[in-house]
C-alpha cells in the first residue's frame, strides 16, 4: 500500500475555483443529530476535546492544537489529519482549522483551511440543546461556495461529473457523521471506556 500525504501550504499557488460549480457547492450541506443521556456541558466538553476526535471519526484520525493554543477559544487553531483508503492507496490530508464559535454547553464550530494558502474551504458546527432527559447534539458540515476542498478539486477537474462527485462525497460525509455521533454517544452514556 502506498501512502499519499497532502499537507497544507505544500501544494503551490491557489487556483481559481470554477464558477460553474459555485452553486453546487453553495448548496453542499450535511447534517446529523443524536440525543444523548447527558448534560449539554458534558457533550460540549467531549466535542471540544479535539485530540480525541480520532476515537470517534471514521475519517479524521488525529487533531492537535497548534500555535500555542490549548483549548477551544475563538481564534485558536488546530491541525486535523484525515485518512481514507482508495484502492491500494491510503490518502492522507492534513489541514489547519480555526475555531469560530465557542459557547460552553451550547455550540462549537470551526473552519478548515485549504491545501494551498489556508483559505477557508469548509465549516463544521455542533449545536447543543437540553432536552428531556439529556442533550440533543446537532452536527453540520457546510462547504463554502468557493472553498477548495479535495472534492471541489475533483469536481473542478471534471465539471461534467461534478454532480455525481458531490453526491458521492455527501453520502460518505453523512455516514461518517452518523458514526461519529454514535461513538460519542457511547462514551457520553458510559457504554464505552473513557480515557483518563
Amino acid at each position: 500500500m502506498t501512502r499519499h500525504v497532502s499537507r497544507w501550504e505544500e501544494n503551490g499557488d491557489r487556483p481559481t475555483p470554477r464558477q460553474e460549480n459555485r452553486e453546487l457547492f453553495s448548496d453542499f450541506t450535511v447534517t446529523a443529530s443524536t440525543t444523548v443521556s447527558c448534560s449539554t456541558d458534558d457533550a460540549w466538553d467531549l466535542i471540544t476535546s479535539i485530540s480525541r476526535i480520532g476515537e470517534f471519526s471514521p475519517e479524521c484520525i488525529d487533531a492537535q492544537w497548534i500555535d500555542g493554543a490549548e483549548g477551544p477559544e475563538v481564534g485558536a487553531r488546530f491541525e486535523g489529519t484525515n485518512s481514507r483508503q482508495q484502492g491500494d492507496d491510503e490518502i492522507v490530508w492534513i489541514r489547519p482549522c480555526t475555531v469560530t464559535v465557542s459557547i460552553p454547553g451550547q455550540a462549537f464550530g470551526y473552519v478548515v483551511g485549504d491545501r494551498f494558502d489556508t483559505t477557508s474551504a469548509v465549516e463544521w458546527e455542533y449545536r447543543l440543546e437540553a432536552v428531556n432527559g439529556g442533550c440533543l447534539i446537532n452536527q453540520t458540515f457546510r462547504h463554502l461556495p468557493d472553498g477548495l476542498s479535495g472534492v471541489r478539486g475533483m469536481a473542478d477537474a471534471e465539471p461534467e461529473k461534478a454532480g455525481k462527485i458531490v453526491a458521492g462525497r455527501l453520502e460518505v460525509l453523512s455516514n461518517g457523521m452518523k458514526a461519529t455521533l454514535a461513538a460519542m454517544k457511547q462514551v457520553l452514556e458510559g457504554k464505552a471506556d473513557r480515557k483518563p
